[in-house]
Order: C-alpha cells, then structure tokens, then sequence
C-alpha cells in the first residue's frame, strides 16, 4: 500500500506545482518525485517499527492454536496465478484509481494523514501497542469464521504501513479444509461469508455510513474496484467510547439496517457481509480506530472476549491470522 501513499503524494505535489505556478510536470520528474516520496514513506515506516516493542507483546498468542494458512487455497480463477500473479493484478489495477476524482481525493486525504501519524510514530515511538480499549467487545460475526489477514505486529499486521488499518482483522467464512467458496468462485453467491450477518461488537451510537457502493465486479479475478465511490465499500462507523470507533467494511448493497445516530447495542445486526470497494473477495473488514474519519483516525489494538479460538475458550484475547474464531456471546 506505500505505493499507493507515494502515488497519491506525488499527485498532490503535480496538482499544487499546476495550480499555483502553471508547472506542469514532466514525465521523468514525475517518476522521481514518487520515487522519492516511495522511499521516504518506506524508510519512515521502518524506522517507526524499529521503535515498537510489539514482536515481544505476541506471547500471549501461543495459547491458541493456529490453521497454518500457508498451504490455503485461493480463491476463483485467478488462484492459478499463484499469490504473485494475484498481487500483480490487483495492485496494478488499483493504480488506475487516479482516474476517479473520487478515489483519488480519499486517496490524498489517507496519505496525509497517515504520513503525519508516520511522523509522530517516528518521533515519539508510540504506536499504541499498550492501547486498553473502553469495553469489553464481542465477536462482530455469527459461527465459526477464520482470520485470514491482521495481527498486532508488523510482520502480522494487516497493513503496518497504513496507520488507520495496523491492528485491523480481515474475516472470512472456510469450510474444515479452509476453502472459502465451492465452485468456480466467480460468483457471490458461491461464497460461504456473503450475505451473512455482521454484527455490532459493542454498544454505541452509529457516527458514520456508507451504503451507496455495488459489489465490486470480475470476483475471481483479483481485480481492484478502482470505479467505486469509496474504496472502503459500504461501512457502518459506530462511537462505541470516546475516541474509540468501529470500522465495519466492504458490506453488502443495500444491506444496512442503521442510520446515522442510532444507537446500538452489541451483538445487534447492522449489515450484511460483502464484496464492495478495494475487496479480493467476500469479507469482513474491522478495526477501532480514534477518530470518526475514516482516512485520519489511528488504529489501535483490540481484544476480544466471551469466544472460542481454534477450539479452545478464550476472553480477552487478541487475535492473528490463522486463528479460527467462534463467539459464544
């Protein structure tokens, strides 16, 4: 994702010189400048990490088995490429996002903030690995679901780099042999998470919405929505304590069961699981995040309480990738 970042600043650079000055800017500067902006995000973000201690705060996981997910499946046609062939397609459609106003503002917005939570990362070293959340929250999901991508350290995290998303989770529904979908896998309805219901992991007052996006096209293909309005999809941001928000995305069209201003109680249905914005496939995004912007707000590290992880019962319990997950709430 630092490409995109680099992308999005050197874009801000190329509006302002135009805009200002009448500068337009050459071809070869432009490759530069991203350059430029590529390594000064990567470098930023890798001192940032040097100053974490969050590769000693992951004892605590051992207590749960894991599905190793090395061996996982992938899913619909594009499977056959292997994971790189998958990477290539959907990182280089996503770069075709600079041709969406609307993507391409939240896009800037994203890179601003997050280079200035890099920045405070780097000078202060808190990357709120310490974080204890408000309340006690529940499973956001029904049966048995499995972690497919998130952690608390950098070389777990869902996107270390992306400030907002560094302690997110990403759920999807498996079979015992960890297929997601039976079939070619090219159509929702072969997907064993969509549609099912998501639900609201603690009480709160619902802040923000989204229920406008269609369900990303060529599922199977590992293609990125780059025409969509919103590259997070459909979500629901609830307040569930101050500067504490739940971020539930890619949500099925048409799903939603909240407005803006309700207030929620946990365990209470608020959408449906889907396939909307930058998703390779039908999932549930969730993080806590300090903020009610969705390109601004800081994530931070959550636990989890009244559930089973890989068969064993589990409360207060953080989750990684691999960790097979059932509430019991």
């Amino acid at each position: 994702m630092n490409f995109v970042l680099a992308l999005a600043a050197t874009f801000l650079v190329a509006l302002t010189l135009e805009s200002l000055w009448a500068f337009r800017l050459p071809g070869w500067a432009f490759i530069l400048v991203y350059l430029f902006f590529y390594v000064l995000i990567e470098n930023t973000l890798k001192r940032s990490s040097k100053h974490s201690t969050l590769e000693l705060w992951s004892d605590d996981w051992g207590q749960y088995p894991t599905r190793d997910l090395s061996q996982i499946s992938l899913s619909g046609p594009v499977r056959y490429l292997g994971r790189i062939g998958i990477l290539a397609i959907f990182f280089g459609t996503q770069l075709l996002l600079v041709l969406n106003p609307w993507q391409l503002v939240a896009v800037i917005r994203q890179a601003v903030g997050n280079l200035t939570m890099a920045w405070t990362d780097w000078r202060t070293g808190e990357t709120r690995q310490h974080y204890k959340s408000a309340l006690a929250y529940r499973l956001p999901l029904v049966g048995k679901w499995l972690v497919l991508n998130g952690g608390m350290t950098p070389t777990t995290s869902h996107s270390w780099g992306i400030i907002g998303q560094r302690y997110a989770l990403d759920f999807v529904k498996t079979d015992d042999q960890l297929n997601r979908h039976h079939q070619s896998g090219t159509k929702l309805s072969q997907y064993f998470a969509y549609g099912e219901p998501i639900l609201a992991a603690a009480p709160g007052r619902v802040v923000r919405i989204e229920d406008r996006i269609k369900d990303a096209p060529l599922l199977g293909f590992g293609m990125c929505d780059f025409m969509a309005k919103n590259f997070i999809g459909n979500y629901v941001m609830i307040e569930h304590a101050p500067s504490e928000f739940g971020l539930y995305a890619h949500l099925a069209p048409g799903s939603l069961t909240v407005q803006k201003g309700d207030v929620v109680a946990a365990g209470q249905v608020i959408g449906q699981c889907g396939h909307t914005g930058h998703s390779t496939e039908p999932h549930l995004h969730f993080h806590l995040q300090d903020s009610p912007d969705p390109y601004h707000g800081r994530g931070l590290p959550v636990r989890f309480t009244d559930l089973v992880i890989g068969g064993e019962p589990a409360t207060n319990a953080r989750l990684r990738s691999g960790h097979e997950v059932e509430s019991t709430a």
